[in-house]
């Protein structure tokens, strides 16, 4: 079985040979770049490129990795990066940057000084001090300030266009048939439509107005729905007969809960989430790919109402997210798309026969009665071990080959 027919049956609620593999198949089921060096190391794989998917330094997983690890997902593109990924013009696209003592590929369009010290600069928006290993932008200058509900934007002024550019359409499809044509992964698109993703006038402001003016947050929010569906069926038209599924991302939990609580989520963002998904499902058969970091156990029911097919990163050490709870709860209506490994749980003390037997038995859990795609929990850290990593992927390898693990989806997307 390949890994596209693995993971076409697998969608589809049909038995599959095997529990599929989705690491490195969206920009948060990944490793940093650093990380992602090192399992190279892991998997003897003498492949050099390593190119920097997006701002969050996360790598682009070659089809070298994706067979010596047994991955089954390739990931198309992502909007948070400029340059193409695949094709034979792709490699015009990207040049070496030498930083954290690793040969990297980076977008051409990107621009990266280096001070002195060794700190460095991304398009002089974004700076990564000596010793650390992400770009964050300077402090905020809006930190401390007062805000006033007089400072909320207009939703009238707010029209998102409707039109991906044709040359990005044109791209990915050519793309993604070279893909197609030319490796045997399923393909997933990165994010690519206008999303919810909505602060005008700044978070702090914006839920400001969520309880002060709803009306106005639901105005903006419909016509982002409006944009995204209109992305979404340009994007059928161009990708929908090559991809499986397609990244939509919102950060709506924190490690103890729905951030603005759930209630509130229910009353803003919910009617539009559902609008959403219900055009989506009407309009492309690709799967709805959610990521959203946090403890999500308040809402992810109301999400799966909506019509959420695919969930990621599940961020097993945050408040009542335990695979166990998750599993009992949700595992008949979801995919569950990571959560076996959690860098907030396993130290770079924690012992390779701890990391193995934990990811084996979360593996087991989420993949009991099928429903489980495997990747870690968001992109793994830089200082991830090399022998976490690889007693990861052996725990991984171990539960394929038990037969109590293989079977259907299960949950009827």
């Amino acid at each position: 079985m390949s890994s596209r027919e693995r993971v076409r049956k697998f969608l589809a609620g049909q038995p599959v040979d095997r529990i599929p593999n989705g690491l490195g198949g969206c920009e948060t089921a990944g490793l940093h770049n650093v990380a992602y060096h090192k399992m190279k190391r892991v998997l003897g794989v003498n492949d050099p490129a390593n190119r920097v998917c997006t701002f969050m330094n996360n790598a682009i997983f070659e089809p070298s990795v994706l067979e010596a690890m047994g991955g089954d997902v390739i990931l198309l593109a992502s909007r948070m990066c400029p340059s193409r990924f695949w094709g034979p013009e792709a490699s015009a696209e990207w040049k070496p940057l030498q930083m954290w003592n690793v040969n990297l590929q980076v977008a051409q369009q990107w621009q990266f000084r280096k001070e002195a010290d060794g700190a460095c600069w991304w398009d002089e928006r974004s700076f990564c001090p000596a010793g650390a290993f992400y770009f964050d932008p300077p402090v905020a200058s809006t930190v401390g300030k007062d805000f006033e509900i007089k400072d909320f934007p207009s939703p009238r002024d707010f029209n998102p266009s409707h039109e991906l550019p044709d040359t990005l359409l044109k791209r990915l499809e050519a793309d993604a048939k070279w893909l197609y044509e030319n490796t045997g992964y399923a393909i997933s698109c990165g994010e690519m439509i206008h999303d919810l993703q909505l602060r005008p006038g700044g978070t702090q402001s914006w839920w400001m107005q969520m309880v002060a003016e709803p009306e106005a947050c639901h105005e903006f929010l419909g016509k982002a729905v409006d944009a995204g569906l209109a992305h979404l069926r340009q994007l059928d038209q161009a990708i929908g007969k090559y991809c499986e599924m397609l990244l939509i991302a919102d950060d709506m939990g924190d490690t103890r809960g729905i951030t603005i609580g759930p209630d509130l989520w229910r009353t803003i963002y919910k009617p539009h989430y559902r609008r959403l998904f219900d055009g989506w499902h009407k309009s492309t058969r690709m799967k709805v790919s959610l990521h959203t970091c946090g403890s999500m156990t308040d809402i992810l029911g109301d999400l799966i109402e909506c019509g959420v097919d695919i969930y990621n990163p599940v961020q097993i050490s945050a408040n009542q997210m335990s695979p166990e709870s998750l599993k009992e709860k949700f595992g008949k209506k979801i995919i569950f798309y990571g959560g076996v490994y959690d860098a907030v749980s396993h130290s770079a003390e924690s012992s390779d026969e701890a990391v193995y037997e934990a990811v084996k038995r979360n593996i087991q859990t989420f993949s009991r009665d099928g429903g489980y795609l495997f990747a870690g929990v968001h992109n793994l850290p830089p200082d991830t071990p090399e022998s976490h990593l690889a007693a990861m992927l052996q725990a991984y390898r171990d539960c394929c080959r038990d037969p109590a693990l293989t079977g259907g989806m299960g949950v009827g997307i």
